[in-house]
């Protein structure tokens, strides 16, 4: 599992039926360190309401994705599982959705 940052809703007029209900996204993977982009972008399936720069956490595993789906031809390999809300690293918050200023 990688954490990523949500940059783009996918609008698709046609996309296959295995999505059917199911928004994509594509998705920026970061470096846990520093939250510094790392690599290409990811298509991902969202499985639970993840909104535009919002930091997230993939799941890149084709078979994992497809039992998800309940469809084990489904063309997937990646989805977003979680909403990140916090990133501690060695005792330092590096990413805080909520500060305490909202």
């Amino acid at each position: 599992m990688n954490i990523g940052r949500v940059v783009k809703k996918v609008v698709s007029t046609v996309k296959h039926r295995a999505f059917d209900g199911r928004p994509l996204l594509l998705i920026q993977p970061l470096e846990a360190s520093d939250l510094a982009p790392r690599g290409s972008e990811v298509l991902c399936i969202d499985f639970i309401g993840a909104d535009i720069d919002e930091i997230v956490l993939i799941m890149k595993e084709g078979s994992s994705v497809q039992q998800m789906l309940g469809n084990k031809e489904a063309p997937a390999d990646a989805a977003v599982i979680g909403i990140v809300d916090t990133v501690t690293l060695r005792d330092t918050i590096v990413f805080e959705k909520y500060s305490s200023g909202s």
